[in-house]
C-alpha cells in the first residue's frame, strides 16, 4: 500500500492495486451525483441528495478542506486505479481530542458484491492509523443494512454494542463497531 502520492491534479492519498485512496474534486460530479442519487446506496445513509450546484459546493468544499482536522468530517474520493474513475466516497471524522476517527463509506451501487468495501476499509484504516496518532476506529451503520454489517464482519472490526438514536425524527437502530491501532 502507497501513501501520498501525487497525480495530476489530484493527491493521491493511499492506494492498492486496483483501487485509489484521494481528495474528492469537481472532476469527479457526474459519478458522485449518480451513486448519491441512487435510492438504494442512499438508503441506510446520513445524507440527502444533492442537485447540481450543491454538489459542486460540496466537492470545491472537499477539495480545499483541511485533512484529518479534529472535530471535522472530511469526505475523500474512492477511484478504480485503472481510469480514475469515482466509484464512492468514505467520510472520516476525527474526534476533537484525536483520539479516535469515525468513517463511513458510500459505494456505487455496480461497485458493491466485489470486495471493493473490504478493500476500501483495510486501505483507509492503514492510512488513518499511519497519518494520526488515533487509537481507535469507529464505524456505525444501520441495523437493517446487511451488507455493512456483513462487510464490518469481515474486517478486523468487532462489535461493540448497539444503539437507538433519532434520525430526522425517526427511531433508528444502529450497531457499532471498533477497531483498535495495533
Amino acid at each position: 500500500m502507497q501513501h501520498c502520492t501525487e497525480q495530476v491534479g489530484e493527491i493521491t492519498l493511499s492506494q492498492t492495486k486496483r483501487l485509489v485512496l484521494r481528495r474528492l474534486s469537481g472532476e469527479g460530479l457526474t459519478p458522485f451525483r449518480a451513486y448519491r442519487g441512487d435510492p438504494e446506496v442512499a438508503k441506510f445513509q446520513g445524507w440527502k441528495s444533492m442537485d447540481e450546484e450543491e454538489a459542486i459546493g460540496f466537492l470545491t468544499d472537499m477539495e480545499a478542506t483541511s485533512l484529518l482536522e479534529a472535530g471535522a468530517w472530511t469526505q475523500l474520493g474512492i477511484a478504480v486505479r485503472e481510469g480514475n474513475a469515482l466509484i464512492g466516497d468514505v467520510g472520516v471524522h476525527i474526534a476533537d481530542n484525536e483520539s479516535e476517527a469515525e468513517l463511513g463509506i458510500t459505494l456505487a451501487a455496480g461497485a458493491q458484491g466485489q470486495s471493493i468495501g473490504f478493500d476500501v476499509v483495510e486501505m483507509v484504516c492503514a492510512w488513518l492509523f499511519v497519518q494520526t496518532k488515533i487509537a481507535r476506529i469507529v464505524a456505525i451503520t444501520h441495523a437493517d443494512n446487511k451488507r455493512a454489517l456483513a462487510l464490518l464482519e469481515r474486517t478486523p472490526f468487532q462489535h461493540t454494542h448497539d444503539t437507538i438514536d433519532e434520525i430526522d425524527g425517526t427511531l433508528t437502530p444502529e450497531r457499532w463497531f471498533e477497531r483498535r491501532r495495533c
